[in-house]
């Protein structure tokens, strides 16, 4: 049964976080389209970054530094070592962080920024009725689950992730909730945004059998790059962990904008690159 004030918790917030964020877009991105970054002026399309990202470091420069660990990594960290007990300062960092830094256009999405207040939002309300651990953490996957479904109506994709990704295990005692609390967040966000698709993905098939090596070289190409993307991640913050906070936030959103001016499509959340990539018209 505590599924399902988890699942409308989460799912409520995700719906505020969603609001806050499309309705700012709609004031000042062309045509009130919260996709259009591409239709700002060069000069725009890289201030805007830049100043994100210099009003983010200043806000994270004032915040304790535990304060400021937000994301995946955070709620992983605290499923292992601290059975799952998320502080709600740090699920505020994320919401309003997170919120700033995509409508300023930096290229980030609504993942991380979901599971995190998903699993505070389980994490919570199981603190506050004092369940044991092994409950508690039953309620951060809810809550987990509940954000990813809220985030894109799909409630089969939320539970898989919380299971699979976070969790790392499949119960049969936390199954039946998280799909639960799935299902309920996916149902109140329908019942606010309608019950449209986030990405169109065309008929997918095999033409023949002599694909398949393309298959297989795509797939270490991609799994190269994406190697090289984390140890590159991995140098560049091990390298400036010294500097200040907002030194290197500037830094980060300036370089967005710089990417940005001849290529505006990395600006943003970019579900609708990615929907043109889906269709083959990149």
């Amino acid at each position: 049964l505590l599924a399902i004030p988890v699942g409308l918790v989460s799912g409520g917030v995700i719906i505020l976080f969603r609001l806050l964020v499309e309705s700012t877009q709609g004031l000042f991105l062309p045509g009130g389209d919260v996709e259009n970054y591409e239709g700002l002026s060069p000069a725009l399309r890289l201030l805007l970054p830049a100043g994100g990202g210099l009003l983010i470091g200043l806000v994270w420069h004032y915040l304790k530094a535990e304060t400021r660990e937000v994301g995946i990594a955070r709620v992983m960290e605290r499923l292992a070592y601290h059975e799952g007990r998320l502080a709600i300062r740090n699920a505020l960092a994320q919401f309003f962080g997170a919120a700033l830094s995509i409508i300023s256009g930096h290229s980030v999405g609504r993942e991380g920024p979901s599971v995190h207040l998903g699993a505070a939002s389980g994490s919570q309300l199981g603190q506050w009725l004092r369940l044991p651990n092994n409950s508690n953490r039953t309620l951060v996957a809810c809550g987990i689950a509940a954000a990813i479904a809220a985030s894109f109506n799909t409630p089969l994709a939320g539970v898989i992730f919380a299971m699979e990704v976070v969790m790392m295990e499949y119960s049969l005692v936390s199954f039946a909730p998280v799909i639960l609390a799935a299902v309920t967040a996916t149902t109140l966000t329908q019942a606010v945004f309608g019950n449209m698709q986030v990405f169109t993905i065309p008929p997918l098939k095999l033409g023949s059998l002599l694909e398949l090596p393309y298959v297989i070289m795509m797939g270490i190409l991609l799994g190269s790059l994406a190697a090289l993307f984390i140890h590159l991640l991995a140098q560049s913050t091990r390298r400036s962990a010294g500097w200040p906070i907002w030194l290197r936030c500037t830094l980060g959103g300036t370089l967005v904008g710089l990417i940005a001016v001849p290529v505006p499509e990395v600006m943003g959340i970019g579900y609708d690159t990615v929907n043109q990539a889906l269709l083959g018209e990149l």
